[in-house]
């Protein structure tokens, strides 16, 4: 085969190859990822991390496909999590949380700006989704400071916090992944990570 039918033939099959990733874009894949974006719209389960407040909160909006959004912003907390205060080694609330847990005030504000800005890398403006405390994912009626689960890219947020060392294992109220959490903690301690450093 000379250089002219060989090219003609590369130019051929290339031509064919676009048209068929055309076509199927536009008659499979893109009426399923919009069967997809309205059914997430519809059950109204996924939210967009508008701000850290510290590493037990945040400020979540519902997910508006309009612009520009109009649901309001919902203050949430972590369950099952228990971060040190974003302050000073001298404040009173990083001194009571250190107290409490049996570590230095030095060592616990430094943790609480990790926490903090660890989060903020992690997950602000980012799409997440929120599981209510026993697991349930709902949105409906989800009050301010809702105590939440809350998964990212398919990670689970609040477990790779505890996992990381940046924050404790709160048992003081039951929630559904208890033993998972639990597990995270025992790993960090076990590896030294964070707090336990």
């Amino acid at each position: 085969m000379n250089l002219r039918k060989r090219n003609q033939l590369f130019v051929t099959l290339f031509l064919f190859g676009v048209i068929a990733f055309t076509c199927i874009m536009t008659f499979y894949v893109g009426p399923k990822m919009m069967a997809v974006r309205n059914q997430v719209a519809q059950d109204r389960v996924l939210f967009k991390c508008q701000r850290v407040i510290d590493g037990n909160r945040l400020e979540v909006q519902l997910r508006g496909w309009k612009r520009p959004n109009t649901h309001p912003m919902i203050p949430v907390q972590f369950a099952g999590l228990d971060a040190p205060p974003l302050a000073e080694a001298d404040h009173p609330d990083v001194i009571a949380w250190a107290n409490r847990h049996g570590f230095e005030p030095e060592q616990v504000a430094t943790i609480g700006r990790s926490s903090y800005k660890t989060l903020l890398a992690f997950i602000r403006k980012q799409n997440i989704f929120l599981y209510r405390e026993q697991g349930e994912q709902s949105a409906e009626d989800l009050a301010p400071n809702s105590r939440v689960h809350v998964m990212v890219s398919g990670t689970n947020v609040n477990y790779k916090q505890i996992e990381s060392g940046l924050a404790l294992h709160d048992t003081r109220t039951p929630h559904a992944h208890s033993e998972l959490y639990s597990k995270a903690q025992a790993k960090a301690k076990a590896e030294k990570r964070g707090l336990w450093r």
